[in-house]
């Protein structure tokens, strides 16, 4: 029998799994973060260039799986771990971890979109079957077709309450197997510290500007997990590490 989440999932494209983590533990995660990227920003600066790591204006990360292995206490959560089997598959594999805020008076907004690019460990010409090979922070990146996409889930552990004034997510319910979604039924998702919201990529979702008199930031980790270690066309990914014990 599924459970809620996962139907949920199945059929919105999205599901809420509620205080998987306590707020004290959020905040001890968001410091290990914020060491690294204090790190890897003193390294840029020595080595002259951007190391991954942005600040306006969004303060961001990518590539946090070479530097951070705090995501297992997170997929090992019971709920956590439930959702990756019923919905991913015993195969599974972690294979990119982000990490992006809004910082208190950054006013801005992000269109509706769907995440179709992964991380691989190089291009390979042609492309196919994959497309628009790109570098992101000196890594190969490729757009993923739908076959993989529609197998894959992402997880966004909120470090911090998402609410009306700091930026929350937008998404469109069921446009993970729409291709025209109607931007009428756009719902806006608010989560508490500890929460985890999960999507199937090819959900359309974005966010909704921030209050420019909030001083709340709006931080999440961000975590990528594939089906299985194997790509097709002699692709392999950037990382993967497995995540079912």
């Amino acid at each position: 029998m599924q459970s809620c989440n996962t139907a949920t999932l199945e059929r919105s494209g999205y599901t809420l799994l509620r205080s998987i983590l306590p707020p004290d533990e959020c905040t001890r995660i968001g410091q290990q973060i914020a060491t690294i990227m204090d790190q890897r920003a003193g390294d840029a600066i020595a080595a002259g260039s951007d190391a991954g790591t942005t600040r306006h204006p969004i303060v961001g990360g990518r590539n946090l799986l070479s530097t951070w292995d705090g995501w297992r206490q997170i997929v090992n959560q019971p709920a956590v771990d439930k959702l990756i089997r019923d919905c991913v598959g015993v195969g599974a594999g972690l294979v990119r971890i982000l990490f992006f805020d809004k910082p208190p008076g950054k006013s801005w907004s992000l269109a509706l979109h769907r995440d179709r690019t992964i991380a691989v460990a190089e291009h390979r010409l042609p492309p196919d079957p994959f497309s628009k090979p790109t570098k992101k922070a000196g890594i190969p990146h490729v757009e993923a077709n739908e076959k993989l996409l529609s197998r894959m889930l992402t997880l966004r552990l909120h470090l911090d309450p998402m609410h009306a004034d700091n930026g929350p997510l937008i998404v469109v319910p069921g446009s993970h197997c729409n291709e025209n979604p109607t931007k009428a039924q756009t719902r806006t998702i608010h989560c508490g510290a500890g929460d985890i919201f999960a999507m199937r990529p090819l959900l359309s979702h974005g966010s909704r500007s921030s209050n420019p008199q909030s001083f709340d930031h709006r931080r999440v980790v961000h975590l990528e997990i594939a089906p299985s270690h194997e790509l097709p066309g002699g692709y392999q990914w950037n990382q993967f590490e497995s995540v079912i014990n």
